[in-house]
This record gives structure tokens, C-alpha cells and sequence, in this order.
């Protein structure tokens, strides 16, 4: 608790300091014409940053704490799947980067007991992560294997470096364009809330992979 407090204050420092900083150099007149416009945008950008580390701390901290903040349900992961593909588009689309999903067999089930939306959320940081660092190609691959559902999230990246891996899912551990070093390790609050396990490691062609195994949802 003592470390999670040192790392929160000192992420939280550096936007803190930006916006004093612009904010008291636009009070005092030290900025003028387009240099004020460039300090407004970045108060704005680093007031977005705030907001988002902080709703990221709460959320790590109610996973922890609260256990009726989870409300578990049968959970179709092709849907999941299919969700959060849609809202990455974007992204993809801006990145020029291919998104191949396949299933194995194809007709599934694919059934998970899981907060829907929690793990959504898992997904989407996941599959995000693995987006900033592709070159040209993300693969999502879903199978069932003994009771289970494996899945993978994989891309052409550069991998994750050997000393990071160990502790790529802990809280404030970031890699060279990691954003606040908090996304994967609220994937595994929630994966391992959900019942299951997630593992990161890097393929022998070359780029980084995230593995999540759940137990399946028993068929009715």
C-alpha cells in the first residue's frame, strides 16, 4: 500500500505541475498570442491525463476492496470479442493495422461467468496495448481446451522487454509508450476476479502476446 501511494503521488505530480505551471505562466502574462493557446491545450490534455489516472486508481482500489462490485452473469465472449473490435476501430484504422479474430472450432461455445462489463473493460486494455506497439497486424485467437477458454491477444510489435515481463502486471509498470502503467494490471484484477489467468510472454517471430485462460461457463 505504502509503494502504490509513492507511485500514485509521483504519476500524479507531473500533469499537477503542467497545469500550475501554464496556468499561473498565462496568469502572470508570461505567455502571449499562440503560446497561450499551446498552454490551454495542454491544461486541457493533462487534465484528461488526471482524470483518467485517478478513475483507474478508484477502479483498482474497488476491485481490491468491494466484492459486490462484481455481478457475474453467463458472458458470450465472441460478443466481448466482437465489442471491443468495433470500439478499437478507430484506432486500427488510424494505425493502418489489421485485426484478424479467429475462433477454434469456430462454433464454440465460448461461455464465461464474468461481470460483463468488467471484463470489457480488460479486454479493451489488453487489445489496446497490444495496438499501440503492432507494426501491421493483432491476431485475437479463442479456443476451449479441456473445460476451458483460451484466449491470446498478439501482435507484430517489438516485444516486451525480458527485465519488464516479470512484472508487466503490476500497478505503475509501464514499458517505452506505456500511458499510466495501470491498464494491465486492472486486466488482471478483473481476469483473476473472473475466475481466470493471465500471463504475458513473446512469440519467436517476433512481438508480444497476452494469454487469459477462464473456466467455461457450465452448459445448461
Amino acid at each position: 500500500q505504502k509503494q502504490f501511494f509513492q507511485n500514485a503521488s509521483h504519476e500524479l505530480k507531473t500533469p499537477l505541475m503542467s497545469i500550475a505551471g501554464y496556468a499561473e505562466g498565462i496568469r502572470d502574462g508570461v505567455f502571449e498570442g499562440e503560446r497561450i493557446r499551446k498552454g490551454l491545450d495542454i491544461i486541457i490534455s493533462e487534465s484528461g491525463r488526471l482524470k483518467k489516472l485517478v478513475t483507474e486508481m478508484t477502479l483498482l482500489a474497488k476491485l481490491d476492496s468491494e466484492e459486490d462490485v462484481f455481478r457475474k452473469n453467463a458472458v458470450c465472449l465472441q460478443e466481448l470479442i466482437t465489442e471491443a473490435s468495433e470500439r478499437m476501430n478507430p484506432l486500427l484504422v488510424k494505425k493502418g493495422t489489421r485485426l484478424q479474430i479467429d475462433y477454434a472450432p469456430p462454433s464454440g461455445p465460448f461461455e464465461v461467468v464474468a461481470d460483463r462489463d468488467k471484463l470489457l473493460q480488460a479486454l479493451l486494455n489488453v487489445m489496446s496495448n497490444a495496438a499501440r506497439y503492432a507494426v501491421e497486424q493483432m491476431n485475437v485467437h479463442a479456443k476451449v481446451v479441456e473445460g476451458r477458454i483460451e484466449m491470446t491477444i498478439s501482435d507484430d510489435g517489438p516485444g516486451i522487454p525480458d527485465e519488464l515481463l516479470p512484472f508487466l502486471f503490476h500497478r505503475f509498470v509501464k514499458g517505452k509508450d506505456g500511458e499510466s502503467g495501470l491498464g494491465l494490471a486492472i486486466s488482471r484484477a478483473i481476469v483473476e476476479r473472473c475466475g481466470g489467468i493471465i500471463a504475458a510472454g513473446n512469440r519467436q517471430e517476433g512481438g508480444a502476446v497476452i494469454s487469459m485462460s477462464f473456466p467455461a461457463a457450465p452448459t445448461a
